[in-house]
């Protein structure tokens, strides 16, 4: 077998250790700086209501460990699923789509702590709007590489007709790209001026559309396909 044949059967995984080292890093330093900084007693931001004010806080232990844990446990995750999944010479051609997933869960995971800390010592960084901002370009990420991914069980729509077809995983994966790209412009466009719940409206409307949409979509598509 070639050098080229193995390395296309296996997926190249160090951009996104590369990555989720970087947000250890990154997450342990904000942690470090917000315990020095921060008094003792401080409540330090945990969850956001729809109106875009915290609801839950906690300790300085609690909050300045879980997202850098959270970070952790994100990297062995993606760093050894490939290695349990079948079609693993799919799952490397849809590496795009995994890596994607997985470095902008970092990013929006980092930035997360970074903001809460921040406001915790004294900020008022619009986290909320932050959140739905980075979610956003996510989507559109994602849609940009969904329509690249071959039949795979680990990323792209994934449902038991899609993984029977190769046709209906194409036309439902190319389904799901428009519309993750849609929402995230949308979303983009919108972060830092709607209403917080017009915002969630359209986060939470984007999202089922570009979920259900492709799944029921997937279906048909599999019907139609008289190759399978």
């Amino acid at each position: 077998m070639t050098e080229n044949a193995v390395t296309e059967d296996r997926l190249n995984t160090r951009p996104g250790v590369i990555a989720t080292a970087a947000a250890l890093l990154l997450s342990a330093g904000i942690s470090v700086w917000g315990w020095t900084t921060l008094p003792d007693g401080a409540r330090i931001p945990m969850h956001w209501g729809i109106s875009g004010e915290a609801d839950r806080f906690g300790g300085k232990t609690e909050a300045l460990l879980t997202l850098p844990l959270i970070i952790l446990a994100l990297g062995l995750f993606f760093v050894l699923s490939p290695r349990l999944m079948p079609r693993r010479r799919n799952v490397a051609r849809s590496r795009h789509v995994y890596l994607a997933s997985w470095i902008g869960t970092l990013v929006m995971l980092t930035v997360l702590h970074a903001v809460s800390v921040v406001n915790a010592a004294g900020g008022d960084l619009p986290v909320v709007r932050i959140v739905v901002a980075l979610v956003g370009a996510l989507f559109l990420v994602l849609g940009n590489y969904l329509p690249k991914s071959r039949s795979n069980w680990i990323a792209g729509v994934r449902t038991p007709w899609t993984l029977d077809s190769d046709l209906a995983w194409r036309r439902a994966n190319r389904l799901a790209g428009f519309l993750f790209a849609a929402a995230g412009v949308i979303l983009l466009a919108t972060a830092f001026v709607l209403p917080l719940p017009a915002l969630f409206a359209i986060l939470l409307t984007g999202a089922a559309v570009s979920g259900i949409g492709p799944v029921v979509y997937s279906w048909w598509a599999w019907r139609t396909d008289t190759g399978r």
